[in-house]
């Protein structure tokens, strides 16, 4: 691992907008646009995101048993972390930031970047656990009167690891950090990353977010709240979010890193340009820790639509949040028709927890790259089934093979959370305008 020269003699000052930046405008014609340059996904259907996409649009699941968890289907993530990291690196690295800084390397890569030492590069991640692998074998060790806890157990567990890692890994020295809004969470940083260009602080944001909890304390948890799905028939296809008789979802894990740049910023560096982030919401239902309301989820898609300067009917894709428990699709069908109207009724929706699992703080960041991919591709992923509509949840999903985005320029990806916390963000394809 590479040594970084020391910081002696260094300004603490903070360093705030460049002085060329610090004029704020609320004007959308003159402000700063933001665009995709890089992605990278670690996940269940694969360990990068063309291969992620190739597999939700030919209809595979990524969900199986797992040998830790008997009797649970879950997305789980096949790597070997010494093919990746050196040993004093894994000494200090829980799984969920070995994902995190493997998905920031590959879009760091995608995007031509070298960030080491730029402070107007910043990371922003999500994670809603934290280590949950480090902090269940601390547990165990601790209660189990053996050896105790690891030296570094409480750094690798906090929930900024991920983001701490990726820095350091990347060798970024501007701004790091961190958001937990439980599945809000990655979809939170990617929004903030966005404002923090568009506002002059930075250049280049490297967001996204990571989960890694698939540990019998943690999934037993998860098992108590009634959320995760009891498939009848093949576990691979148990969440069927939207659909009649739906009842939960499947855990998963993985990463999703999305490189954010200042749009003139990556035209004279001639980078890729994926999409563009062109708008991004936020709210709180102030309802219930659980239960989702449609009210408060309408306020962020409305937030973000007004935020892009668009009306609902230029939205011509959906990412759902759509996590196929019945209160939960029910209140996202109810805020997309309270916002959409008609609308709705031809407007296609993906709903791609079925086949990737819920990735909780990562799945933002996941289903962002999806939607910039399914707009790069023009093909809307579809659910790996066919089944009936709920009349309670009606949208149209797309079922059993995808369907063509040709002509769609705006999609929006939707994440909303335990707690309220509601995170929509709008997509837009690369224009030269």
């Amino acid at each position: 691992m590479e040594v970084l020269p020391s910081r002696a003699g260094r300004s603490l000052l903070p360093t705030g907008p460049s002085p060329r930046h610090r004029r704020r405008t609320t004007m959308r014609d003159t402000r700063r646009r933001v665009v995709v340059t890089g992605l990278g996904t670690v996940s269940c259907l694969g360990m990068d995101p063309v291969t992620l996409f190739e597999n939700l649009v030919e209809g595979v699941s990524g969900i199986r048993p797992h040998p830790a968890l008997p009797g649970e289907a879950v997305g789980w993530v096949e790597y070997e972390p010494a093919d990746h990291f050196s040993r004093s690196q894994l000494f200090t690295m829980d799984r969920v930031s070995q994902l995190a800084v493997l998905s920031a390397r590959q879009a760091v890569a995608a995007a031509g970047l070298a960030p080491r030492k730029n402070r107007r590069t910043g990371v922003l991640f999500g994670c809603s656990f934290g280590g949950a692998q480090t902090l269940e074998e601390s547990y165990a060790s601790y209660f189990g009167a053996r050896r105790g806890p690891r030296k570094l157990s409480i750094p690798m567990t906090m929930s900024h690891a991920p983001s701490a890692q990726v820095s350091i890994h990347l060798g970024v020295e501007g701004e790091s950090q961190s958001y937990s809004t439980a599945c809000s969470s990655s979809a939170v940083a990617i929004g903030e990353g966005m404002r923090r260009i568009r506002d002059g602080y930075l250049d280049v944001a490297i967001a996204g977010g990571a989960e890694s909890m698939l540990v019998p304390g943690v999934v037993g948890e998860w098992q108590k709240l009634g959320v995760l799905a009891r498939p009848e028939g093949e576990p691979s296809t148990g969440c069927r979010p939207f659909t009649a008789g739906r009842n939960g979802f499947h855990l998963s894990e993985g990463a999703a890193t999305l490189v954010l740049e200042e749009r003139d910023h990556a035209m004279d560096r001639g980078a890729p340009i994926l999409a563009e982030i062109t708008g991004y919401g936020v709210s709180n239902d102030a309802f219930h820790i659980t239960r989702p309301h449609a009210d408060g989820q309408c306020i962020a898609i409305r937030n973000a639509l007004a935020d892009a300067g668009l009306e609902p009917e230029q939205i011509g894709h959906i990412n759902a949040h759509g996590t196929s428990t019945p209160a939960g699709d029910c209140a996202e069908a109810a805020s997309l028709r309270k916002v959409f109207g008609s609308h709705l009724d031809t407007t296609p929706l993906s709903a791609t927890k079925a086949s990737h699992g819920h990735c909780i703080g990562s799945s933002g960041a996941l289903e962002a790259a999806v939607t910039v991919m399914a707009l790069n591709r023009a093909l809307a992923p579809p659910v790996p089934f066919q089944a009936e509509i709920d009349e309670l949840a009606p949208v149209d999903l797309v079922m059993g093979a995808p369907r063509s985005l040709a002509g769609v320029d705006h999609a929006m990806s939707n994440s909303f959370a335990f707690g309220g916390n509601n995170a929509v963000l709008i997509i837009s394809r690369n224009s030269a305008g």
